[in-house]
């Protein structure tokens, strides 16, 4: 009895073993499989995030900006951006619903091919979606914006916003859009009174929120090393006013601004 008992313990255990064993070895040999959510398609060898990427299609479509309007498609595609050109803005989209957003991604240098030494993985700036908006910031060198797939066409408005240069501090009521030139990587942000208050800064490929409160807010916030910043201020909810002052102090810098508040619709 107790010799068939060692002997069923050992062919449990070996059972065990070889399961996980052959589930390891299909894990590593057979190609992953994942389904998009939003269309149901079935990716083989490929993960969801990978297809929302439109780089690595095998002809991504070029759009073009016709009479200030940008065409999308569901494929998805890139846009063109000339080297040193102003800063714009892609904004009102339609055609895009609260269950699809549009990736956007914008890359420095215009390589469309991941395999090329000369490629520039691109940065994520945010997504299209009703009554958003993306701020551009172009670089030294001609570049591409990407838009991932989406479930169908759709169209947005390509604007160039009014951009207030900024030195070491700026105030103001509603939203605005602030340039900074210099060597400040911080700073304190403020509101008082009430409504939504948030920053956003943008940079050559990125874009990243730094501030999201309501109301009374003081906080301080930082990004990372570049020469030139973009301070996306959404403020025209309520009645508040804001102030952002900037850690380190930048070289001869331009008059501190107090722009126009932005009405509230």
């Amino acid at each position: 009895m107790a010799g068939a008992e060692r002997i069923r313990r050992f062919s449990l255990v070996t059972w065990i073993v070889g399961t996980i064993a052959i589930a390891v070895i299909a894990f590593l040999v057979l190609p992953q499989v994942a389904v998009d959510e939003r269309t149901g398609e079935v990716y083989v060898g490929t993960t969801g995030e990978e297809a929302y990427q439109p780089w690595l299609a095998d002809d991504p479509q070029e759009y073009e900006v016709v009479d200030g309007v940008l065409h999308g498609t569901a494929a998805g595609g890139f846009l063109r951006i000339d080297a040193d050109s102003a800063l714009f803005m892609v904004d009102n989209p339609e055609g895009v619903g609260e269950a699809d957003w549009v990736r956007v991604y914008q890359q420095q240098g215009v390589e469309s091919d991941p395999d090329s030494e000369e490629w520039q993985y691109p940065g994520y700036l945010g997504s299209l979606y009703p009554d958003s908006d993306i701020l551009v910031l172009p670089g030294d060198e001609d570049g591409l914006l990407w838009f991932a797939p989406s479930l169908t066409d759709w169209t947005a408005e390509v604007t160039t916003p009014e951009v207030l240069p900024m030195g070491e501090s700026a105030s103001g009521q509603g939203n605005a859009v602030l340039m900074y030139e210099g060597a400040a990587l911080s700073g304190r942000f403020q509101h008082t009174g009430s409504g939504l208050f948030m920053v956003a800064v943008v940079t050559v490929g990125g874009w990243d929120l730094l501030v999201n409160e309501f109301d009374e807010v003081d906080v301080r916030a930082s990004w990372e090393p570049t020469d030139r910043v973009v301070f996306q201020v959404d403020a025209d909810t309520g009645d508040g006013s804001w102030t952002i002052t900037l850690d380190t102090p930048a070289g001869d810098p331009a008059p501190s601004t107090t722009p126009t508040p932005t009405p509230t619709t």
